[in-house]
């Protein structure tokens, strides 16, 4: 196993400020501490330049920080605000607030321009708004279509469902499913909907955030290592499937880099 690469701490604001070699040490002085202002560094060299630099170095943090954009669509003043305390004061006792964080400055105003509808059940706040481009390449994903997605905790409880890309209302869903795993889940998930949009007859397009699984279905094979007997065979049905079944439907990658998670998500990132 790898060593641990060292960090250095940099406490500018606590009980005894100062750089620290272990966490342990630089967290009892911020602890509680009202206005704690600290940061972690990869070199002792780092480390003392910051403690003697100060307002350079909040400066570069500030720089490289992301801005989080947040939208109140429904609140004492609705609007966009980067300010978290700003937008907190606009929905804190208000009745029924409706707001959103977004990672994109376009992809929040575009989300406040048209409303929440569009916005519910999905996190946004790591997308980004996209270059001309990316805008080009990726575009914006196509609304009717099929959306899936599985979850899995660390105990292997693994579940997965398929949504209406356009409103999240569920198709199908599945589980929960002992021993499994993501890839697994995300695998069926696919199959599950090709099938059923086989049955229903309809051609729509199906999003997956899986590489994994979409190179499985591609080769009709899942690359699993699962030992559950009731999950193996659920795959080893769904890779039936795939090899005695044709179909039309395009599996395509959601790009939840720009599009925020997919409309199937569970929503426990």
């Amino acid at each position: 196993m790898a060593k641990k690469k060292p960090k250095f701490y940099v406490v500018w604001k606590g009980r005894n400020p100062g750089i620290f070699k272990k966490w342990n040490e630089a967290k009892r002085q911020i602890d509680g501490y009202t206005g704690a202002d600290y940061k972690s560094y990869e070199s002792m060299k780092e480390a003392e330049w910051a403690w003697n630099n100060y307002e350079f170095a909040k400066e570069k943090i500030k720089e490289n920080k992301k801005t989080i954009y947040y939208v109140v669509w429904a609140g004492y003043k609705p609007g966009i605000y980067t300010d978290w305390d700003l937008a907190k004061a606009q929905i804190e006792g208000f009745n029924r607030p409706q707001y959103k964080s977004f990672g994109g400055k376009e992809m929040a105003q575009k989300a406040f321009k048209e409303g929440p509808e569009n916005y519910k059940g999905r996190s946004f706040k790591k997308a980004q708004d996209m270059t001309p481009a990316e805008r080009a390449k990726f575009g914006e994903p196509n609304e009717f279509s099929i959306s899936v997605d599985a979850a899995c905790n660390a105990k292997g409880d693994m579940e997965y469902r398929g949504v209406y890309t356009y409103s999240g209302d569920v198709i199908f869903k599945k589980g929960v499913y002992k021993n499994g795993s993501n890839n697994v889940g995300e695998f069926l998930a696919i199959v599950h909907a090709l099938a059923w949009a086989k049955n229903e007859k309809v051609n729509l397009p199906i999003y997956s955030d899986s590489k994994y699984a979409m190179a499985w279905v591609a080769k009709k094979k899942a690359n699993s290592k699962i030992e559950d007997q009731r999950l193996i065979k659920l795959v080893q049905r769904a890779e039936n499937w795939l090899k005695e079944n044709d179909y039309p439907n395009k599996i395509i990658k959601w790009q939840t880099k720009f599009w925020g998670e997919i409309p199937a998500d569970f929503g426990r990132k």
